[in-house]
């Protein structure tokens, strides 16, 4: 397969599993010529996977050469004009559609071309509409005509598609940064909160059907319900954790990429350790700790305890976005308390009277649920089967990282991530001895 859009997951070799998402999604783009397709949100946190899958789909779309032209966009956490944001935009289409019609790959960077190539391309596929088009948009450029330039960019991608009688798939990567890092103005005074509003009438096109993502899951779901009233995009979970045999894969394919040697027993114990997390097993193997052993189950435990424990680390700075941007917005040691006690039980649901509890009753009702939707904004705690019941996630390596950072300051106990991990890897065998034993005997 040619890669025309560069993956940012590095060697394509190193996509491993998502067979049953990925089956899901060729599933429905497969009804996008039949103007069939309802637009898809993906839901879920950092480094799970989510723009693996849409780069991943681009690829196989181009490929393919078909009745779907694929355009992928990932918004910017960068502050950015309106104007500028419509100019990004509208470029990155027309590079990639252009890149579509004469089966040239895009820049190494994924980055547009610039006008004077895509100018160049649309004379050489002679399309004399797309010309005009272009010109109309930078007309409204030159004029600093934003919202009229934005409204030629969002709709770009349906009016190519309905010229060649085919259809378009609009992939937008991290669309809540739309609500926050782009503005009306170039002094960055006015911020354009509710510019994702503007797909309200696009996302039901059936010729141009939407796919965007979001990695702050609370974030998403208030956007949504603001902005994409009356259930316009299907929900489509995405979990950070492969199949056990696909995460196996991925402890192989990763430890081989990375030169390192690992026994069938390490790289079950890897697997499990990391919960079959595509984003663990990398970052554990391209640790840089001058300790880091992977030919024992020992050595693999302490690489992971030291990459757990690393404030400059791939794993902290990931979860410490989440954490601290969340305790911040409540700012007290009441939300510890219940962050801690919700991953202490993450595998069961807890209700607000069990986590009042907890809490000795010192929060009245508003205060507690007021405190709780914030957790829950912030993705650090997922409510449960209704609005009365709350979940800790279940990521055991975010629970280390948390309790890490809080645990001693709350209970006055610092945990040792080691020996709970090598508690983790005896309970496992224990139970696969006893399990054994159950069916020899």
């Amino acid at each position: 397969m040619i890669y025309a859009l560069k993956e940012r997951i590095g060697n394509p070799l190193l996509f491993c599993g998502r067979k049953q998402q990925m089956a899901l999604l060729m599933k429905w783009v497969d009804m996008i010529p039949r103007k069939m397709a309802k637009s898809r949100v993906l839901l879920g946190r950092r480094k799970c996977g989510k723009s693996a899958l849409m780069q991943r789909l681009f690829n196989i779309l181009w490929n393919q050469n078909g009745a779907v032209i694929p355009f992928y966009l990932e918004v910017q956490d960068v502050n950015q004009s309106l104007l500028k944001f419509s100019e990004e935009y509208y470029r990155t289409f027309m590079s990639q559609y252009l890149s579509f019609k004469t089966r040239r790959v895009l820049p190494f960077n994924n980055r547009p071309w610039k006008w004077g190539d895509i100018i160049e391309m649309a004379r050489e596929i002679k399309n004399d509409s797309i010309l005009r088009h272009i010109d109309f948009f930078r007309e409204d450029l030159e004029k600093e005509q934003a919202e009229q330039a934005l409204k030629f960019a969002l709709t770009v991608p349906g009016e190519c598609a309905g010229l060649e009688n085919r259809s378009a798939l609009v992939m937008i990567d991290e669309i809540q940064y739309m609500t926050k890092y782009i503005f009306y103005d170039k002094e960055f005074k006015v911020q354009a909160y509710n510019l994702p509003g503007s797909y309200h009438g696009l996302v039901e096109s059936k010729l141009s059907p939407m796919l965007v993502s979001g990695s702050y899951v609370g974030w998403m779901l208030q956007m949504m319900r603001e902005m994409f009233v009356g259930g316009r995009l299907k929900q489509t979970p995405i979990s950070p954790r492969l199949a056990p045999d696909e995460g196996l894969e991925a402890v192989y394919r990763y430890a081989d990429f990375y030169n390192q040697e690992v026994s069938d027993e390490v790289a079950i114990a890897i697997n499990q350790l990391t919960q079959s997390d595509p984003f663990y097993i990398a970052t554990l193997f391209r640790s840089d700790w001058e300790e880091q052993d992977f030919s024992s189950i020992e050595g693999a435990i302490n690489t992971l305890s030291y990459e757990i424990r690393n404030r400059r680390g791939e794993l902290f700075g990931t979860w410490s976005e989440y954490i601290f941007s969340t305790i911040k917005a409540v700012n007290d040691r009441y939300a510890k308390k219940i962050l801690l006690f919700l991953s202490q039980e993450r595998h069961k649901e807890c209700t607000r009277e069990e986590i009042s509890h907890h809490l000795d009753g010192q929060l009245s009702e508003g205060e507690l649920e007021e405190k709780l939707r914030i957790l829950e904004y912030g993705d650090l705690i997922t409510m449960g089967s209704s609005n009365f019941r709350y979940c800790g996630i279940p990521d055991d390596i975010l629970d280390l990282i948390f309790r890490d950072l809080y645990q001693e300051e709350i209970d006055r106990v610092k945990p040792n991530i080691a020996d709970e991990l090598t508690a983790k890897v005896a309970a496992w065998e224990s139970e696969k001895k006893s399990l054994t034993g159950t069916l020899n005997g």
